[in-house]
C-alpha cells in the first residue's frame, strides 16, 4: 500500500523539481539555436513524424493526446519553418500525413543528439551504475504509477 506523500515531501520535490529544471550543468551542454524558435509540442509533432513517416495528422493528435487546434498550430509552425509539409496520406486518401523535410530531420537530429548529451551529463553525476539504475527504477516506477511491469529492469544501451 502506497503510504500518503508528506507536505515535506512535497516542498522539497518542488524546489529539487525547480532547481533540477532550472540548472544548466555549468552550460556544460549548450542548446542548439536551430531549436531554441521550437514549442515542446512543435519537438513532439517532429519527433513522432520522423519516427513513422506514415503517420496520419490524427494518429498524432491521438498519440500526443492533444486537441486538433494545438496540433494545427504546431503544423503550421513546422511548415512555416520548413522542416515539415502536410500530404495527403497513401493509407487513407480522405486523411492527411505529415512529411518531414530534410531540415525537419536535420533538427530532429540534432534534438536527438542534445538529449543524448543532456542525459549523459545528469547520469554521469551520479558516481555509480548502481545509483544510476536506482534512479532510473524509480523513474519506471512514477511512469507506471507505481507498478512495474517488467520488475524494475532497465534495458541497457549505452550512451
Amino acid at each position: 500500500m502506497k503510504s500518503p506523500v508528506t507536505k515535506e515531501e512535497l516542498t522539497r520535490f518542488d524546489g529539487l523539481y525547480h532547481r533540477l529544471i532550472g540548472t544548466n550543468f555549468g552550460s556544460e551542454v549548450e542548446y542548439p539555436d536551430e531549436l531554441k524558435s521550437l514549442a515542446a509540442t512543435d519537438i513532439s509533432v517532429l519527433s513522432l513524424a520522423c519516427g513513422d513517416p506514415q503517420i496520419m495528422i490524427r494518429e498524432i493528435a491521438d498519440r500526443l493526446k492533444m486537441p486538433n487546434s494545438t496540433l494545427t498550430s504546431a503544423i503550421n509552425r513546422l511548415e512555416k519553418a520548413g522542416l515539415a509539409e502536410r500530404v495527403i496520406s497513401r493509407r487513407d486518401r480522405r486523411s492527411f500525413s505529415l512529411t518531414i523535410t530534410e531540415k525537419g530531420r536535420a533538427v530532429q537530429q540534432m534534438h536527438l543528439d542534445f538529449e543524448k548529451e543532456f542525459f549523459g551529463l545528469i547520469l554521469r553525476k551520479l558516481p555509480s551504475s548502481k545509483e544510476r539504475s536506482e534512479l532510473m527504477n524509480l523513474i519506471e516506477t512514477i511512469l507506471n504509477d507505481g507498478d512495474r511491469e517488467d520488475g524494475g529492469q532497465l534495458h541497457d544501451e549505452p550512451l
